[in-house]
């Protein structure tokens, strides 16, 4: 027999350590019932005609005594156990997989793209272009376009013909690395402007290659596969 302690007041019935909490009928002025499995005893609350008072319950009570809120937890346990596979059933279904997955590689695609890039570049301190990391976070793309408009502008009264740019020596994904500072021209921005936006479009393609393949998927353990 299991070990069984039922609180009313509290909805409370625990079996063998597993405490569920639920509706249950119970006699009036009864304040707990404890069953060690082979013995045990009711709590009585007191009345004007009583005092408090423990009634021992031997084994042959546990039919009649006990046996009934083992039942009542046992169908409160099968209700949620089927409740919770119902839950996990429907997190798992395959229109739910689907959406998290477009979820994760839309937020994995932005991260890809705000990561930055690589291009090639000429310092102040070198004579020959070496590969520069650039950022490419939200801030420094409206830097870019802003960069862009004011290049095509340059040949207007007062627009400037240069721009300073950071971009960084020993870019690593854990290290920024070492910053230069670079002084574009409409000519020098060029080409990385040109890598930003094919940086941009590149991570945007893979990202709608992956999620072409999310779509076109038949069964959880196909989403499972794309990477």
């Amino acid at each position: 027999m299991p070990r069984v302690t039922v609180v009313p007041a509290d909805r409370l019935v625990i079996v063998d350590g597993q405490a569920l909490t639920f509706a249950f009928n119970a006699p009036e002025r009864m304040h707990a019932l404890q069953w060690d499995g082979k013995q045990g005893h009711i709590e009585w609350q007191g009345s004007d005609d009583e005092p408090p008072h423990n009634e021992p319950l031997e084994a042959a009570s546990y039919a009649d005594q006990v046996a009934p809120y083992v039942d009542l937890w046992t169908k409160e346990k099968k209700r949620l156990d089927n409740e919770a596979a119902a839950a996990e059933a429907e997190y798992n279904s395959l229109p739910n997989v689907k959406a998290r997955k477009l979820a994760s590689i839309d937020a994995e695609t932005s991260a890809a793209i705000m990561a930055g890039f690589e291009c090639e570049a000429t310092p102040p301190d070198a004579v020959e272009p070496e590969l520069l990391h650039f950022s490419y976070d939200s801030f420094d793309q409206q830097n870019f376009a802003d960069a862009a408009v004011s290049m095509q502008l340059s040949t207007a009264g007062g627009i400037p013909t240069t721009t300073p740019w950071n971009a960084y020596r020993n870019h690593t994904a854990d290290s920024k690395g070492d910053l230069v500072i670079l002084q574009l021209t409409a000519e020098t921005f060029l080409p990385i402007y040109a890598a930003a936006l094919n940086h941009k479009a590149t991570k945007m393609a893979e990202g709608g290659t992956r999620k072409a393949a999310v779509e076109a998927a038949q069964t959880v353990e196909e989403l499972e596969a794309i990477r």
